[in-house]
């Protein structure tokens, strides 16, 4: 543990999900396969499709639209839809069988490991605080086993835009009824949550497990984090 700011209590806190409680990897990688190769299974209209075919089609579909960028869902089920379209489907029923296979990708992705000492860390600590969620992702927090936790979950799109914009740290503080200040951030990405707290007033608390260099962080957090059980020793 470093810090880089003179320390002051918290009343609340909020968490990354991808990457900072879990490893995000396997889970998005495992679900990718899965939705690639239900299409191609399923579907006539998408028999062709491989993964070169779809990251081509979800480029040129952010590029079109660029709005789905802070909505990772609904570019994603907008993108299935495309590629079915495409294919020669039906637009109505393009969008019937895109929310399906959505659904089956989403479940897939929420088949997240998280640890035992993840588990007991986040239950001691919501005991004394408020925890919530901030994320750029779309994680079913409920099947992933991590719902109990958080008194609030924001998750980029309909309407809120990705961090490190401001809108959803803004939300959690309007929920909390709380300065910015006593709100500590904790996350692993160097824009998305170390800047994107600092830019709005959060305390933030950088997950660096891997050993990253702080010289590449555009303004440094409150503390940097070696492993996420270190909160034990900062805040209990």
């Amino acid at each position: 543990m470093q810090f880089y700011r003179r320390w002051q209590p918290v009343a609340a806190i909020s968490f990354d999900l991808d990457d900072t409680l879990y490893d995000n990897g396997p889970a998005i990688t495992r679900a990718e396969q899965w939705m690639l190769a239900h299409l191609r299974s399923e579907y006539l209209a998408t028999a062709m499709l491989d993964k070169a075919g779809w990251l081509a089609l979800k480029r040129d579909l952010l590029l079109a639209r660029p709005e789905l960028r802070d909505d990772v869902s609904l570019a994603r089920e907008q993108g299935i839809c495309a590629a079915l379209m495409q294919g020669g489907m039906a637009r109505q029923q393009a969008q019937r069988e895109a929310r399906a296979v959505f659904a089956g990708f989403l479940a897939e992705r929420s088949k997240i490991v998280v640890s035992d000492e993840t588990h007991a860390l986040l239950a001691r600590l919501a005991a004394r605080y408020p925890l919530v969620v901030i994320t750029n992702g779309n994680l079913d927090l409920a099947q992933a086993g991590l719902a109990d936790y958080f008194t609030l979950v924001c998750k980029a799109g309909l309407g809120a835009r990705m961090k490190p914009a401001p809108d959803m740290f803004l939300a959690v503080q309007a929920a909390l009824k709380l300065s910015p200040e006593r709100i500590l951030h904790v996350g692993d990405h160097p824009e998305s949550d170390v800047l994107g707290a600092r830019l709005h007033g959060f305390r933030a608390a950088w997950l660096n497990e891997g050993g990253r260099s702080a010289q590449g962080l555009q303004l440094l957090p409150d503390v940097e984090l070696n492993a996420l059980d270190e909160l034990a020793t900062l805040l209990l």
